[in-house]
């Protein structure tokens, strides 16, 4: 398994993940939990967007006055990246790197950031677990990362609705959890207890936990066609962190501190 360039797909990206009622519901609970560290009165910080690619949150958050680096092994999103960060005139405040973040970690000339973003990046890496040394590493002292993933027990539950049980079974037999190579099911998806359980290896301590669609991916069309989109987003604000909904969100938000 190798780590995935979105080089092929990234035209779909603006659209399909960061567009629409899921976008809208990814950025409330993002800027919820961020508030204390970028809202009104708080310092400028120095932000690394780790395999952040088209840079759409991090883009914001230079248009805020933080000084933000995009890095990411795909060309095609960097341009788009470039392109927005441009039209926004926000070239002077953020800086793209064609590279892996792991070997910006093994750069000693990197520096260190207030806060590193890794957005959506993890469950596509061959090797997650290294990858969270590698972010740990950019961390400076005191710095947080805010880290999302792919939930695998959404996608085991959403398979168990669907009664898709030979499909569940042979995902959990060989391990390959993504579908076809346009897809964009992730080819690694995680459960949380291990993420926990990697974040504790390196010394990262977790302030807050939130789950970013907890119940809009199991609602049918014609339900969420007929509800204001305001409406489903507040209701995902208030259930993001109430257990069991979070368990079963789509991707989990932890926002941990070196």
């Amino acid at each position: 398994m190798k780590d995935r360039n979105f080089d092929d797909l990234a035209h779909r990206f603006r659209n399909r993940i960061y567009g629409g009622l899921k976008g809208e519901v990814r950025l409330a609970v993002l800027n919820r939990d961020l508030a204390p560290l970028l809202g009104e009165g708080t310092p400028r910080l120095r932000v690394l967007d780790a395999g952040g690619g088209q840079g759409q949150f991090a883009l914001d958050m230079a248009g805020a006055g933080h000084q933000v680096t995009i890095v990411d092994i795909s060309a095609a999103m960097l341009d788009q990246a470039r392109e927005r960060a441009r039209e926004r005139g926000l070239q002077g405040r953020v800086e793209l790197l064609h590279r892996s973040f792991q070997a910006l970690a093994e750069s000693d000339s990197c520096g260190r950031y207030d806060l590193v973003l890794c957005h959506a990046v993890l469950e596509w890496l061959a090797e997650p677990q290294a990858a969270i040394g590698a972010l740990r590493r950019l961390l400076a002292p005191g710095g947080h990362l805010s880290l999302t993933f792919y939930n695998r027990r959404a996608l085991e539950f959403r398979l168990l609705q669907r009664g898709s049980f030979r499909q569940l079974d042979r995902n959990v037999e060989s391990g390959h959890w993504g579908g076809h190579p346009g897809s964009l099911t992730p080819q690694n998806p995680l459960q949380l207890e291990w993420v926990q359980d990697w974040l504790t290896q390196h010394d990262l301590a977790i302030v807050s936990h939130s789950g970013i669609r907890c119940f809009h991916d199991y609602m049918t069309p014609t339900i969420r066609e007929k509800l204001p989109a305001s409406a489903i987003v507040e209701k995902e604000l208030e259930y993001s962190r109430v257990e069991p909904y979070r368990q079963l969100a789509r991707y989990v938000h932890l926002l941990c501190r070196s």
